[in-house]
């Protein structure tokens, strides 16, 4: 992550607030983008906020962000901060850059599930699914692909439209089972080049074949896709979600697709390849289900059951896609057990194909 200066975080939040002076600034821990949790003094008083902005050297789409969290904010409940401006783009700023609220809750790192207990594992779980289905309640898109957003203006410090209309679909896609034929070949390029090139076609292929048994009335919901831990705040002494942060990347996809991978990225990703701790996927499945099923539209949860074959097998093709990033994201330290992570998701391919 890219360090900002104090002067350089002054005149960010200044050209949104002018009046506010920064106290004090601590970078986030984790993360790629420049983020910062702010003290700030304001004419009504002393307040917390966040300043997330862009490294000279990234693609951002968080100008995106800031406006899907602001029709969010407006059209649901869910625990989302709110924005008060936007630069989309400024000479010596990191922008694009937003200014939003602090939300209550602690932040953690996907390593840190080990040291939950079962139950703040569970809860954790639970209180996601509840969130899923506020989430997918909202009527924002009509086919399927990457979802972006159209801006209605573009803003030097001023509060994002909450308009969601102008959320859109890359490449819109209306059929369900093209959209996946579409994603298998996408990941056949990307499997070529990868350490696991020799399943490629055994795995695609079953992927493929078991999206002709897809069964179901699809429509598509704004997905969240990556709700892992460190994508949340929740409540340290229960494990509750309290806040969702980084919305840079969401798709237009059926709800069951979108449990499979949440419910993969909520268990650690690829952190679960490695023994650092206990493996809670089974009762992080069940409690997401559970927690979705009482809020979510009836139905959901038993199509996520039949098509779970399906989709547990094309997020594990994502995971091999991505092996090789993430790993290399982490630092030399995990040299000596990749081979060891790569193995055992040989083996988890193995038990699914």
């Amino acid at each position: 992550m890219t360090d900002l200066s104090r002067e350089t975080i002054t005149r960010t939040v200044q050209r949104i607030e002018p009046s506010w002076r920064v106290e004090d600034a601590a970078p986030a821990e984790d993360g790629h983008h420049p983020v910062y949790f702010l003290a700030v003094s304001t004419p009504e008083g002393a307040r917390e906020v966040v300043l997330k902005g862009t490294a000279p050297d990234q693609s951002s789409s968080c100008d995106d962000e800031a406006r899907l969290l602001a029709v969010l904010d407006a059209h649901t409940d869910l625990p989302v901060p709110e924005v008060l401006g936007v630069v989309d783009e400024a000479d010596g700023l990191p922008t694009p850059a937003f200014l939003a609220t602090a939300l209550p809750g602690g932040n953690y790192s996907r390593t840190a599930l080990a040291d939950f207990s079962t139950e703040r594992v569970r809860e954790l779980a639970r209180s996601t699914g509840r969130l899923l289905a506020e989430l997918h309640r909202l009527d924002a898109v009509d086919a399927y692909g990457f979802v972006g957003v159209d801006a209605a203006e573009r803003l030097d410090g001023g509060r994002p439209s909450d308009d969601p209309g102008q959320i859109t679909v890359g490449d819109p896609t209306e059929s369900w089972t093209g959209y996946l034929r579409g994603e298998v070949d996408r990941l056949d390029d990307h499997l070529a080049d990868t350490r696991f090139a020799d399943l490629r076609v055994n795995v695609l292929s079953a992927v493929d074949a078991r999206v002709d048994d897809l069964a179901g009335e699809f429509e598509p919901v704004l997905a969240r896709v990556d709700q892992s831990l460190d994508n949340s705040l929740v409540d340290p002494d229960t494990g509750r979600v309290t806040g969702l942060l980084d919305w840079e990347f969401c798709v237009a996809a059926t709800p069951a697709y979108d449990l499979a991978f949440v419910e993969y990225t909520l268990v650690g990703g690829h952190w679960r390849l490695l023994p650092e701790g206990p493996d809670h996927s089974a009762a992080i499945r069940e409690a997401l289900l559970e927690g979705y099923d009482a809020a979510g539209p009836s139905g959901v949860v038993d199509q996520f059951r039949a098509n779970r074959a399906c989709y547990a097998l094309l997020v594990r093709a994502h995971e091999m896609a991505n092996f090789a990033a993430w790993f290399d994201g982490v630092g030399a330290d995990f040299d000596d057990r990749r081979d060891e992570a790569a193995r055992r998701l040989r083996a988890e391919i193995d038990r699914l194909v």
